[in-house]
């Protein structure tokens, strides 16, 4: 029976992270039709609206979601620098 539980949680792992390459895949998609479209200046602007709209969502959990992602993103696009003690300094 344990086995049989470990087969359903590796099930559920795999199938998740398919879904999750999947939404990816398809924003991704989605993103560059919309550029596209409407302009890279209109299509900001949702961004910034949708963003604005989810760290108001009612729930705590979905905001500290949205500010955790949004908040690896910018390390990942804009790095904090770092002097020469490796510390990261305040950003300019």
């Amino acid at each position: 029976m344990e086995q049989s539980f470990k087969e359903a949680d590796q099930a559920r792992e795999e199938l998740t992270e398919s879904v999750s390459n999947s939404i990816a895949a398809n924003c991704d998609l989605l993103h560059h039709g919309l550029v596209s479209a409407k302009g890279l200046e209109a299509t900001t602007e949702m961004y910034r609206h949708m963003l604005a709209e989810l760290l108001r969502h009612s729930s705590g959990e979905v905001r500290a979601q949205v500010l955790t992602s949004f908040n690896q993103s910018m390390e990942k696009f804009w790095p904090r620098k770092t002097n020469h003690d490796g510390q990261a300094r305040p950003l300019d």
